[in-house]
């Protein structure tokens, strides 16, 4: 596995720092996710690196290393900056009961539970900061993605 040197706040990071953190956090590493790019891991391990001018992650790359990892974090990165959200309809129930219906209800309260008690801490000092606001960015996107889900199951007991 690679070497990972790069803190996170743990929240919604800039698309470059997602795909930092997902190929670092990958079980293979830098240099299988390298080999699999057919890119040197030293220029791959430069283009990843946000302090350097000479090398540029492209959105190929970036859609490349998203789709060897599968690493949400690189689609919250992305959706967060153009103002969307997404939803990973594969993981709702193909023919939802009313047991589904309660329990992503239940999700969607707890999440906002989440939210509530984040945006109290962010705030208890008077004001947020950079890491504050990105992991109360993360939040609003898992209310958002819950309110979704919620309503793509309602959907489907439209008659």
């Amino acid at each position: 596995m690679s070497r990972k040197t790069k803190q996170t706040h743990g929240g919604i990071h800039t698309p470059l720092m997602a795909c930092y953190l997902a190929v670092h956090d990958c079980a293979d590493g830098l240099p299988v996710i390298a080999f699999k790019m057919e890119k040197n891991q030293d220029t791959l391990r430069k283009k990843l690196d946000s302090k350097q001018t000479t090398h540029h992650l492209t959105l190929a790359e970036a859609m490349h290393i998203l789709r060897i990892t599968h690493d949400p974090r690189i689609l919250d990165a992305i959706c967060t900056e153009a103002g969307v959200i997404w939803v990973d309809e594969e993981a709702l129930p193909e023919a939802p009961a009313d047991m589904d219906v309660l329990r992503s209800g239940t999700e969607l309260m707890n999440t906002a539970v989440q939210v509530l008690t984040e945006l109290e801490s962010a705030l208890s000092d008077g004001s947020i900061d950079e890491d504050e606001q990105a992991r109360l960015k993360q939040r609003f996107l898992a209310l958002a993605q819950a309110a979704k889900q919620i309503a793509i199951i309602a959907e489907q007991f439209e008659e």
